[in-house]
């Protein structure tokens, strides 16, 4: 147990290259309301969302883990989630086909999930929100991490800027769109992610950005549905309700809820290290709001380290919510042939030999 509390300290000290957790948060937030999902169902997504930037961090933090001689967490130590930001893509032909692989793919793997036999009972609804925030992560990335944004207030646009999907090819054309270098530096010629990304409150553009990615955000729930109305039960997914269930909403509401907000906070990753909101302070005190979140995280990571122990916790999840990405592993699935730096996911996951999940007791 205490080596996965080490693992989630050490991961906090990791810049995680999205927007914000409170941008990621609200444009999930509006997306779900506005499709008509209930309030359980709009959490297990923004969590899903969150944990796709978090991820990352753990597979750092689990190298430096086993560089200290420790044994090797299950932990989802996977190139996927490295694809999942909109980062690194230089060419309209190359963003074109990054939309339209993230489109097909997420697509391809909300019908898969919603009948496989391989979904243990209990985890077919948490997997689908698991795709369902990934996906909509990498979508708000695009507003963030490209020159979208800036190409239309440098070209004098006086409307809302357009969605991605509501503009043809000869429009993007006249963009010259790009996506920042990630790491930065490594594009020569080509603006960086530090100075492209809108990331949080204090960065040029941040509220053009967001307010273009929550329309994109409502559009891509709507768009999933209406693509695979006949395929995933909507219906189940739009109605779910933990409310009297203590143990899932012990989970949901409780902890993962928690663990999204503090973790961010200590991070400096809810709104930059300058944020306009606050969370634990009233005052608006960094300092107090920093060691509110800090005690709370460790409580919450102290409940997961345990809950990781019961036996009846087959594959030992800090919370079933987290099934999708540590069990399922949706971001290859949603990833697959993506580009990064003009690499795509399908070369990394042939390159490297992936770290799998296995049940307690599985040699």
């Amino acid at each position: 147990m205490k080596k996965l509390f080490l693992l989630l300290c050490l991961s906090f000290s990791i810049n995680a290259m999205a927007f914000d957790t409170w941008w990621h948060a609200e444009c999930t937030r509006k997306a779900m309301v506005a499709n008509g999902f209930s309030p359980d169902a709009r959490l297990a997504t923004q969590v899903s969302n969150y944990l796709t930037d978090i991820f990352p961090a753990f597979t750092l933090a689990n190298e430096k883990l086993n560089d200290a001689g420790l044994s090797a967490l299950h932990l989802n130590a996977d190139p996927s989630y490295e694809y999942m930001h909109f980062d690194a893509i230089f060419t309209l032909k190359d963003i074109e086909s990054n939309w339209n692989l993230l489109l097909n793919n997420t697509i391809r793997a909300l019908r898969k999930y919603a009948v496989s036999p391989d979904v243990k009972p209990g985890f077919r609804q948490i997997v689908l929100y698991n795709i369902i925030g990934a996906s909509l992560h990498t979508v708000q990335d695009f507003y963030s991490h490209s020159n979208w944004v800036n190409r239309y207030i440098a070209l004098g646009q006086k409307t809302a800027i357009p969605i991605w999907f509501e503009t043809a090819t000869a429009e993007r054309m006249r963009l010259n769109l790009s996506t920042g270098a990630y790491p930065d530096g490594s594009k020569k010629g080509k603006l960086n992610h530090g100075d492209l990304n809108k990331d949080c409150s204090n960065r040029n553009l941040n509220i053009e950005a967001v307010e273009v990615a929550t329309r994109a955000s409502i559009d891509w729930v709507k768009r999933l549905m209406d693509s695979t109305s006949s395929d995933v039960p909507w219906s189940d997914l739009k109605t779910y309700d933990i409310q009297k269930n203590m143990v899932m909403k012990r989970f949901l509401v409780t902890l993962d809820a928690t663990f999204l907000t503090t973790s961010s906070i200590v991070a400096d990753h809810f709104d930059g290290a300058k944020p306009v909101k606050f969370v634990f302070s009233p005052e608006k005190d960094p300092v107090i709001e920093f060691r509110l979140a800090r005690t709370a995280l460790m409580s919450t990571l102290q409940q997961y380290t345990a809950n990781m122990a019961l036996k009846d916790n087959v594959y030992g999840l800090p919370s079933p919510y987290w099934s999708g990405h540590m069990v399922y592993h949706i971001t290859r699935d949603i990833a697959f042939g993506l580009m990064l730096n003009e690499k795509t996911y399908v070369q990394e996951y042939k390159e490297k030999k992936l770290q799998e999940y296995k049940p307690k007791n599985t040699p």
